[in-house]
């Protein structure tokens, strides 16, 4: 499935400026960032089912995407996919990005420090940590993701988002993802595109396989 891409702050960046931010708390936890709305699609199927809409009142308001889906691998392949950073990063949109490993007290944790080139540059950083729900590392049923932008330009404001990973059977994972997004682009792109290219990643990952490759981006 292709996709435009997603970052289109370009000209509205240039006229609102690039604003430094700041850093940004992060709370602590593994936890899934709210229920999931999404539908799941049928039991096995390698695809994701979405949600989208938007949340007015609280944190200011954000739009948000939610993402159900299943792996066709065990969830120890699942969570070794979903820790790698190159799997996180929202390559079709980056011009760079560099990884600092082991950022926080979690099994597995890095902060992606990202630079996007449109009609500007600007730089952000994503903090992320993943770990088992169930206290094995080794052979997890359960392994709970989160991330957050921490710093960087103030054209994202707000990103922040959770996976629940889980065993249906020895050799079935399913997923379900959260997402906020508030900047100045078109977040239901930036969220439904980044989503799919995730969710890809991820399969691919897991399975073994080449990440997939865009036209832009890294």
């Amino acid at each position: 499935m292709s996709h435009p891409r997603p970052l289109t702050y370009g000209l509205l960046a240039v006229i609102l400026g690039t604003a430094c931010g700041g850093k940004i708390p992060f709370p602590e936890g593994l936890a899934p960032l709210e229920s999931n709305r999404a539908d799941w699609p049928t039991e096995g199927q390698e695809r994701i089912s979405t949600a989208f809409g938007t949340e007015e009142e609280r944190d200011d308001g954000y739009t948000w995407g939610h993402a159900r889906g299943y792996v066709q691998q065990p969830v120890s392949a699942v969570y070794s996919a979903l820790t790698r950073p190159r799997v996180s990063a929202n390559r079709r949109s980056l011009a760079d990005y560099s990884v600092e490993r082991d950022v926080e007290d979690y099994p597995h944790s890095y902060r992606l420090h990202n630079t996007v080139e449109d009609l500007l540059t600007f730089e952000f950083s994503i903090t992320w940590r993943h770990g088992s729900l169930d206290g094995d590392e080794d052979d997890p049923e359960e392994v709970g993701s989160r991330w957050q932008k921490t710093d960087g330009s103030d054209v994202i404001e707000l990103q922040r988002g959770s996976v629940y990973t889980w065993a249906v059977d020895d050799d079935t994972t399913a997923l379900e993802v959260v997402l906020h997004q508030r900047s100045l682009g078109d977040d239901r792109d930036i969220v439904e595109t980044y989503l799919a290219d995730y969710y890809a990643d991820i399969l691919a990952a897991s399975h073994g396989d080449s990440l997939p490759e865009y036209a832009t981006g890294l």
